[in-house]
């Protein structure tokens, strides 16, 4: 029997659309991948209604994507649907928290895990997470990260940044914080090695960073265009969405990775520029230092960054360590999807019932959050 695997259409890249649709190729029949389209940003009862005609359609397990379970938490909490009487209710695949700031996001949150007979996640932050917040233990799926060529650099000075462009990632900060490097150095005529050696990157044209994501928020995009302007001409590029082809000549020329997001459930990317031995600046206490091998976990402020990049430009030695620990660490980052694909589908089928004649929902609820809670603590 396969299990369904259900997820919003956000009509664009995403991590969590890109760990679905892995998973479900390396799983091959095991697994099949629904994608329910609609205004996700804002779902209302055309996205309920799809969600749940899919659920009463589809014969066997369900594995939910958090997504839609938190934009409607009546999936989950309302018994009533076929496929939960006869299943139980969906188990859930949670990709990243709720922001903690957002009570109501929250709530939703602590509804819809409460309900659901297991959750699965795809990073121990995030299952730490969970368990922090509201005492549920979670499963972590790691996504695969298939082996890639090493990069061969790009001089020292090039920078990539990938993700999608909006407030989250942080791609203006990267910008800003190349803004105070070079101005810092231009007023510091003291610091004369270190300055040479930044001038000795610029002058090769080599120190550049590329922004590659889908557009989505316009306004910041436009921002980050503008911060990107004033910059020397040459030193910033904002590519757009790429494909994985696309993505993979990016990275065979790279020197570092930075991906400053305010949140981040894991990282992906951090993890293929390692597969590739490229070193990452990531921010700290966030999931992103997870994947994390050669790199630095860094306060979100640009003072920090600008500091950062500074070092990497000008020190010579700490850049070499780096890079060479990177390249050293290749063929220990490497995960299969398959592996990833057989932790979803054991987690699932320790979870879900066996098809019965139909029975009430009283004898066929979802086992209480407390039940779980002490298992966790077992």
């Amino acid at each position: 029997m396969s299990l369904h695997l259900i997820e919003p259409d956000l009509g664009r890249i995403s991590g969590g659309a890109a760990f679905n649709r892995a998973v479900a190729e390396a799983a091959g029949p095991r697994i099949v991948l629904h994608s329910v389209p609609g205004s996700w940003d804002e779902p209302g009862p055309a996205e309920s209604a799809a969600v749940n005609n899919l659920l009463a359609a589809v014969t066997g397990p369900v594995l939910l994507d958090g997504l839609i379970a938190t934009a409607l938490p009546e999936v989950m909490t309302d018994p009533g649907d076929t496929n939960r009487t006869e299943q139980g209710s969906p188990i859930l695949l949670i990709h990243c928290l709720a922001d903690s700031d957002d009570r109501a996001a929250c709530d939703r949150e602590r509804q819809v895990v409460s309900a659901a007979p297991a959750v699965i996640t795809t990073s121990r932050f995030t299952a730490a997470g969970l368990e922090s917040r509201y005492g549920i233990r979670a499963e972590a799926a790691v996504p695969g990260n298939p082996a890639r060529p090493q990069s061969s650099g790009g001089g020292g000075g090039h920078f990539v940044c990938i993700g999608a462009i909006e407030e989250n990632k942080g791609q203006l900060l990267i910008a800003e914080a190349l803004t105070e490097l070079m101005a810092t150095e231009t007023a510091r005529p003291d610091a004369c090695v270190q300055e040479a050696a930044l001038d000795e990157v610029a002058a090769e044209e080599s120190l550049r960073v590329t922004f590659a994501g889908p557009l989505v928020d316009a306004d910041y995009g436009r921002r980050l265009q503008a911060a990107c302007q004033e910059l020397p001409a040459g030193r910033a590029d904002v590519v757009g969405e790429l494909s994985p082809d696309e993505i993979d000549a990016l990275y065979s020329n790279a020197d570092l990775l930075l991906l400053p997001s305010r949140s981040e459930a894991y990282g992906m990317v951090v993890a293929e520029a390692a597969a590739a031995g490229i070193p990452a600046f990531v921010t700290a206490g966030t999931g992103a230092e997870e994947p994390l091998g050669a790199g630095l976990g860094l306060p979100r402020t640009v003072g920090a960054w600008a500091q950062a990049l500074h070092r990497w430009l000008t020190d010579d030695e700490f850049r070499t360590e780096l890079t060479e620990s990177a390249r050293r660490n290749r063929p220990h980052v490497k995960r299969s999807w398959t592996d990833t694909a057989a932790e979803v589908l054991r987690v699932t089928a320790e979870h879900t019932r066996p098809i019965a004649p139909p029975a009430s929902a009283e004898q066929h609820g979802p086992p209480a959050a407390a039940d779980r809670k002490q298992r966790s603590n077992s």
